[in-house]
């Protein structure tokens, strides 16, 4: 059985026996017993996988047949036979499993093991021992700690000691010396629990401390130290447990040793090691506590950071662990730490910190100087506060926070420890992080400092505490309440405490505070951080202060509160809420103050020290003036009078002087200060005295200081200062919202009024539109609205010019998205959001204003005017103010206007149009005020009728709106809404309906734009009968509105109106369609594209569209006289019907329309493309050419590409997607779009079209008559057509083989060149149609294509011929050629020199093929023409063009035989043959070479063709030629071949010389110097 199969099997055993509880027969338990121990102690088969499944089972089976077990194991213990490994494996899992069953076999089993042991020497059966015994020693020690629970006979303490002794001292004394790492790990295993074992018995513990050295020095070894720290650990817990002392000597080490293993960086301290190190300290703590505190103490004097920290942490923990014999050793342990106090070390800092946190949460404080601990976590939080950019900083003050957060006053002396010197560290600012802390403590202390008397609880000012005075309390904890969610809600705290030192407040306010301070509590645990009213709340706490000092009632007291108060602003930072109501508090402090001569001195105090420059410090004076001046109003005018004039009459001396005031702006600063101090104080004074003081006395002082701020060098000039805009802003809403408050405000004229509202104005108009950075905008608004509301009353043409203001300086705003990208930031773009939200919320209630003053339907028409001019805008924030201001205008309507008039309402589609779409805006609100609108209209039109259940209808809806959860639900309940509109919809309002809703679609929600297209869809299909003569107005103003509206599914509702009344009104919708928009642009594209969309009309459309074609064809073939001009221009009809079939054959859904239609469509499209080859757009028939726009169907300027597109679309809606792919990549689209190409286009597609066998006898039929037409265009398409269509057998086959030839012979004397060329085309290509009937028509081909290359108007036709004509000689013999042999040859000799590459290449080839049919007949008079031309083929082998020169390298090789040279032929095999790069020197030099011996007359051949050449037009000739008459040169012997003339050779080369290429001058310059050896280079 292989290994895994027997490990499995034991898992399954012991699975088995898991659940077993006792039941197994017992022969089947000794046989697994059996089984198992064999198994267990094979030595070869077994493996250790095996062993250790197999000695897990004998464990298991233990469970309820130990004795069986235990008896198979010991009958393997016989000494002196030592055991198996797994045999003593398994007795050490014994024990751990079943301790208690064990104690009986513990002597036996010990004496037995002992007998062996000096037997013993291998190291893994060392180690095995070791296991058991340290396992043997721990089920002794867990039977000692359980004797009670055990059933079998009890076994004194001492005698289990004594068996282990023998076993102890053999293993110390022989094996410690062992230098194998896991022998030492067993050994030093086993040792803790032995000698923890034996340290009961006095007698052994010298010799259980002498060993203790051994086991410190193993901290030194290379060893896993935390055994070492694990058997230490036991030796300690029974020392302390059992009161053994450690001699002096052994503690000192082990300390020492514990100390260094915690502090050491040499190697990282596993966590459960420290934790055993710990707990070893701790244990030292029970033996000798003194000592071990001294130890530390001195470790503490030790300068490092290390060493330090972890004395604290030990001191911690020796603390944590309340020892009884450390308690009362705390003293010591407290005095200890306080030594580190001065320690900067922030890790240090921590401990101590760490340490005091563990103190104090001890059950008693007493005795242990905790207070000192208690100062100095304030002393470090005060500290860290100044250091917080610190991450540490950071770290301790968290730590400090939360030590005090966990201080328990119930503590046992917590209470004398922490009352009343707490208190100190209430006012001072640094300790504001610590208040909640300290205002629960303080309240619990006071709380019982009352339960035990009064007295007790009365603070002792004079005592050795130095404490807060009583009105500093209340000042500082009232600045604490007024930011109430700070510091984790330390309000609520500051409120308690005050409540809980009432009386050491003042005996006066108790009972008011008892009913007060709850209320004020209930307030803030009723709000949020977010939800609660600063204002409020501060106005709240302001009252309890005026109150309270009302109760106090005392001038002097309330004269030392404000002196309190202004001494404590200087330690808050500006600008902060806490300072801020400082300074209100301050105010209020002096306005309950009846000593007028404090008050005053107090109120010129503040006006002249305050720093105006400083924005806290100007509202500061501010509040200060204002409160003041609710009971004191004259005092508080006249000091800002007496303050202004004297700033008035200080001259600043200079023009440069006067300059820097200005540049600083310090007198401006005041004046904008005194203004808004005169409006607040207006705000605050007494009703009954305002309206004598509001225009004298305070308005006419802030216009004076308004204008003196205009002022440069003594030169008003205009307000740019947004501050001081602000501050006016600021003057008129609180001047008027003041006077608006008093009892008699409707009678009084405010003379300033139309002066304030000029200025008003002038901010708005100054405002720029496209940005909104400050709040001047939106705060004019407002005061214009206050203004607006006093007497006098404006006309209504002044009310329209102010209103249409305000609308141009917030409507033309760009998106607020946009303007908060702009800014960049997150709190820029915060401040963005609320100006523009305040400026909208501003606007609609200056137009709810204005209705309310001048309640009439003309000014409502007027306003609705204004505001419907910017419906379309499609701006968000536009349409929800648009809406805003509609519903409340509506509303006042309905109320105020129509119900007392009953005038017919005429605006009812309008206003529906544009109000609706926004039933599915983006914003509930917006969606509810639409409902609102359209709730008034139908009122306002419903009026006559009875509108039943329309009025339920609509609040349903309007609850799907605000409710519905997508735009999905919106749309739905908007179309419901729609329906309901449709009963009581006036038919002949519908256009004005349309208009306004697709101006609507405009809008930038696409919600909203989608409601419009759902409201103009149900109110077509349901009001659509009635529209037959609204037709053409309707689908023109879809059509004007196409170029705006372009977002996909809006312009969906677009088409889907066109065809809800082409279902209504066919005709008319098409001829509608067909009289406009001329050439045809994208949008009347859409259009079509809608009704091809619609399976029911698209068949029809498309009928009458090639019919429109068709007509217009004949119609203009009819015509015999044409313009220059028409010629050039495509004509209208055909063109726009050609590109409706493309926009409705693209919407088709289905192909079966298309492929029917095919036979018809194809040949009127191919004409169409080429009756517009090369022409450009018809004139436009429309008002503007902006509606042209370049886009992929309509380009200007190239109508053919629309019947390309069209042609394009139809061959692939008719399910032909393979063949639109390869023309595709053939690019036969362009090529056919082209004129140049056109030609090349049309066979490219007639062979695609072949390819898939779509070209039938029907479209042959109808592109015949092409060939004839007096049109080029058509002529050119009708021959390429032919061209491509000779390729195919279909001609001969379907008997129009001949016809096609004589057509193609006809078109071959065409004036157009590319008629002609397409004509030669055609013939070439009989040899793929019917290469059988070549030689039929040989000498007809021949004649015409060899007559070809006399063409001299295109070298295409002569090209095309030469390719033609390569076709077809490969078809024929030397004997079909005939007389054109000659003409032939000549004509083809002629092009090699040609500057057309591709002339000379065919050329070549054609040569070539010429040799290759060349045999009898002809060979001689062939070698002629090759002796002729074979110099020029050499030349040419060096072409610049490399197709040139690979054709005319295959032609030379076949063309060489004609010369005779048969012993070069080997060579020039060699050189030509295969495929190997061409060297052309070196053929040359093998040519002149042989030639030079053998052929003198062909090399004078050579040599005059080669100097001719010199003069050729190409550089690459030139050079080659050159070069060639210098290896001819060097291969030739002067003296004999007498026709070699040097003169004439080196004037050639000299003229040479000057070539315009650097390359031709160069090889003749080398030339020149090998003929003239001794002739300077350049002479």
């Amino acid at each position: 059985m292989g290994k895994q199969n027997r490990v499995a099997i034991y898992y399954i055993l012991e699975g088995v026996l898991q659940q077993d509880t006792g039941g197994l027969e017992i022969r089947l338990v000794k046989n697994i017993v059996s089984l198992a121990s064999d198994q267990m102690r094979e030595t070869q088969e077994a493996t250790n996988e095996v062993k250790v499944a197999a000695s897990n089972t004998l464990v298991t089976l233990a469970s309820c047949y130990f004795d069986h077990v235990m008896y198979e194991l010991r009958c393997h213990l016989k000494p002196p036979k030592l055991p198996e490994e797994f045999i003593l494996v398994t007795l050490g899992n014994l024990s751990s499993a079943y301790a208690r069953k064990c104690i009986p076999f513990v002597r036996v089993t010990l004496n037995t093991m002992f007998s062996m042991l000096e037997f013993v020497k291998d190291g893994r059966l060392r180690q095995a021992f070791c296991g058991v015994l340290e396992q043997w020693s721990r089920a002794v020690r867990l039977f000692l700690a359980n004797w009670e629970k055990c059933s079998f006979p009890k076994v004194g303490q001492l005698r289990l000691c004594n068996h282990f002794l023998p076993v102890y001292t053999h293993v110390t004394s022989n094996w410690l010396t062992c230098e194998e790492p896991e022998l030492k790990q067993a050994i030093i295993k086993a040792l803790g629990p032995m000698m923890s074992l034996l340290l009961h018995k006095e007698e052994y513990q010298d010799q259980i401390f002498e060993h203790l050295s051994w086991l410190l020095e193993q901290y030194n070894e290379n060893t896993d130290v935390f055994h070492v720290t694990k058997s230490l650990s036991q030796l300690l817990e029974v020392s302390g447990e059992y009161k053994i002392p450690l001699p002096d000597g052994k503690f000192q080490a082990i300390c020492s040793a514990l100390h260094n293993q915690i502090c050491s960086q040499a190697r990282p301290l596993s966590m459960e090691n420290h934790t055993e190190l710990v707990h070893c300290i701790v244990q030292l703590a029970r033996s000798s506590p003194e000592d071990l505190i001294a130890f530390l103490n001195s470790q503490l004097k030790i300068k490092n950071e290390a060493v330090r920290v972890t004395s604290l942490k030990l001191l911690r923990a020796i603390v944590d662990a309340d020892l009884p014999e450390t308690r009362p050793k705390k003293c010591l342990i407290v005095k200890a730490v306080k030594s580190t106090f001065s320690d900067q070390n922030a890790t240090v800092r921590k401990a101590v910190l760490h340490f005091i946190q563990r103190l104090l949460s001890l059950q008693s404080v007493e005795n242990c100087a905790a207070w000192d601990m208690v100062a100095h976590v304030f002393t470090e939080f005060s500290v860290s506060t100044s250091k917080l950019a610190i991450p540490e900083e950071n770290t301790i003050q968290t730590l400090c926070t939360d030590i005090l957060q966990c201080l328990d006053t119930s503590v046992t002396g917590m209470t004398q420890v922490l009352w009343p010197r707490l208190l100190e560290y209430v006012v001072p600012v640094q300790y504001t992080g610590t208040l909640k802390t300290l205002c629960r403590c303080l309240r619990e202390l006071a709380e019982k400092k009352q339960q035990e008397g009064k007295e007790a609880a009365c603070l002792d000012y004079g005592g050795p505490v130095k404490l807060p005075t009583p009105q500093g309390l209340l000042a500082r904890l009232l600045v604490v309440a007024s930011s109430p969610y700070a510091g984790e809600g330390h309000g609520c705290a500051a409120l308690q405490l005050l409540q809980a030192l009432h009386q050491n407040i003042h005996v006066a306010v108790g009972e008011m505070w008892e009913v007060k301070i709850p209320s004020l509590l209930q307030y803030i645990e009723g709000n949020t951080e977010n939800s609660l009213d600063h204002v409020q709340w501060e106005h709240m706490l302001l009252q309890f202060l005026r109150t309270s000092l009302g109760m106090i009632d005392d001038s002097a007291w309330s004269s030392q509160i404000s002196l309190e108060l202004n001494q404590q602003m200087a330690s808050y930072t500006s600008p902060s809420r806490e300072k801020s109501f400082l300074y209100k508090a301050l105010g209020t402090s002096l306005a309950v103050c009846q000593d007028l001569g404090h008050v005053k001195s107090q109120l010129h105090q503040f006006l002249k020290a305050t720093d105006y420059m400083e924005a806290p410090e100007r509202q500061g004076v501010i509040s200060i003036l204002a409160l003041s001046a609710e009971s004191h109003l004259d005092l508080t005018l006249n000091a800002l009078q007496e303050f202004g004039a004297a700033m008035s009459k200080v001259k600043i001396s200079g023009l440069i002087g006067r300059l820097k005031d200005y540049h600083h702006g310090r007198r401006d600063k005041t004046r904008s200060t005194l203004m808004l101090t005169y409006s607040s104080v207006a705000v605050h004074a007494p009703k009954e005295q305002l309206l004598s003081r509001v225009e004298a006395d305070i308005t006419r002082n802030i216009l004076l200081h308004y204008r003196a701020s205009c002022q440069v060098l003594g030169i008003t000039v205009a307000n740019k200062d947004m501050n001081l805009k602000l501050t006016l802003i600021q003057n008129v809403m609180e001047i008027s919202c003041a006077i608006l408050e008093t009892r008699d405000s409707q009678e009084f004229e405010f003379s300033y009024k139309l002066e304030l509202l000029g200025y008003m104005l002038d901010f708005i108009k100054q405002e720029p539109l496209d940005s909104l950075a400050s709040p001047v905008r939106y705060q004019a608004v407002l005061a214009i609205g206050h203004l607006s509301k006093l007497k006098p009353s404006l006309t209504l043409e002044e009310n329209r010019e102010l209103l249409g203001q305000c609308f141009k300086s917030i409507f033309p705003l760009p998106p607020l998205e946009k303007m908060k990208e702009e800014d960049g930031t997150a709190k820029d773009a915060l401040h963005i959001q609320s100006l523009y939200v305040r400026s909208l919320e501003a606007l609609g209630k200056l137009v709810e204003t204005l209705l309310e003053e001048e309640p009439t339907a003309d000014w409502f028409q007027e306003m609705f005017d204004l505001l419907r001019t910017w419906f379309s805008s499609g701006k968000e924030w536009e349409r929800e103010r648009a809406l805003q201001a509609s519903t409340q205008l509506l509303t006042a309507y309905q109320e105020v206007v129509h119900s007392t008039t009953q005038e017919t309402f005429h605006q009812f589609g309008s206003l529906i149009g544009a109000i609706a779409p926004y039933s599915c805006d983006s914003l509930a609100t917006s969606r509810q005020w639409v409902v609102d609108c359209i709730s008034c209209l139908l009122c306002i039109q419903g009026q006559p009728m009875n509108l039943g259940s329309a009025e339920e209808e609509l609040r349903c809806l309007r609850e799907e709106l605000t409710a519905a959860p997508d735009p999905e639900a919106l749309f739905q309940a908007s179309s419901k809404m729609a329906r309901v509109v449709s009963e009581y919809f006036p038919p002949e309002q519908a256009t004005a309906f349309i208009e306004a809703t697709v101006e609507s679609m405009l809008s930038a929600s696409p919600t909203c734009a989608t409601a419009a297209g759902l409201w103009m869809k149900v109110i077509l299909k349901e009001c659509g009968d009635a529209m037959l003569d609204k037709v053409p107005a309707i689908v023109d103003i879809i059509y004007s509105h196409m170029a705006t509206i372009q977002e996909g599914s809006l312009r969906q509702f677009l088409l889907e109106a066109v065809s809800i009344l082409a279902h209504h009104h066919l005709e008319a919708v098409i001829s509608s369609l067909l009289s406009n928009h001329l050439p045809m642009d994208s949008y009347t594209s859409e259009l079509w594209r809608s009704l091809g969309g619609d399976p029911l009309l698209a068949t029809q459309v498309l009928q009458v569209l090639i019919e429109k074609i068709k007509t217009s064809t004949s119609q203009e073939e009819s015509i015999t006289s044409e313009t220059e001009t028409d010629r050039h221009l495509a004509a209208a009809e055909p063109l726009s019907a050609t590109c409706a079939i493309f926009e409705v054959v693209s919407a088709q859904q289905s192909s079966k329309a298309v492929q029917e239609l095919l036979p018809e469509l194809f040949p009127v499209l191919l004409q169409q493309v080429s009756r517009t080859s090369g022409q450009k757009m018809p004139l436009p028939r429309i008002s503007s050419w902006s509606l042209f726009q370049k886009d992929q169907q309509h380009t200007e300027g190239n109508p053919c590409r629309f019947s390309v597109q069209a042609l394009e679309s139809v061959l692939s809606k008719a399910r032909n997607e393979r063949l639109v792919r390869v023309l595709r990549t053939q690019k036969t689209w362009i090529l056919l779009e082209n004129p140049q190409t056109h030609h090349e286009g049309v066979c490219l597609l007639v062979s695609g079209l072949l390819r898939f066998g779509l070209i039938t006898l029907e479209i042959i039929q109808s592109l015949l008559p092409w060939v004839n037409s007096p049109m080029e265009n058509f002529r050119i398409t009708g021959t390429a057509f032919l061209a491509q269509l000779m390729t195919d057998p279909m001609l001969r086959e379907k008997k129009l083989l001949k016809s096609v030839l004589r057509i193609l012979e006809e078109r071959s004397q065409d004036r157009n060149s590319i008629v002609r060329q397409m004509a030669v085309r055609g013939l070439g290509n009989i040899v793929d149609g019917a290469p059988v009937k070549v030689k039929k028509y040989k000498k007809f081909l021949l004649d015409i294509l060899i007559g070809a290359l006399h063409d001299v108007f295109s070298s295409e036709v002569i090209g095309e011929s030469m390719k033609a004509l390569a076709k077809v000689l490969k078809e024929l013999k030397e004997k079909d050629i005939g007389s054109s042999f000659k003409d032939l040859t000549e004509q083809i000799r002629a092009y090699f020199d040609d500057e057309n590459d591709g002339l000379r290449s065919v050329a070549f080839v054609l040569f070539g093929i010429l040799a290759q049919l060349t045999k009898k007949k002809w060979k001689a008079y062939f070698a002629e023409q090759v002796r002729k031309s074979w110099v020029i083929l050499l030349l040419h082998l060096q072409d610049p063009s490399p197709e040139v020169s690979m054709e005319c390298r295959a032609t030379f090789h076949l063309c060489f035989p004609f010369l005779g040279l048969k012993r070069l032929q080997h060579a020039i095999n060699k050189h030509l043959g295969g495929r190997a790069e061409l060297k052309p020197e070196e053929l040359q030099v093998d040519i002149c070479r042989h030639l030079a011996k053998e052929n003198a007359e062909l090399l004078e051949n050579l040599y005059s063709t080669t100097i001719a050449s010199f003069s050729s037009s190409w550089e690459g000739i030139r050079a080659g030629a050159a070069n060639l008459a210098g290896i001819i040169l060097e291969h030739t012997d002067t003296q004999r071949m007498k026709w070699l003339d040097l003169e004439h050779l080196l004037m050639s080369l000299r003229v040479l010389e000057k070539d315009p290429s650097p390359t031709v001058q160069l090889v003749a310059t080398e030339l020149i110097s090998d003929i003239c050896p001794g002739r300077a280079l350049g002479e």
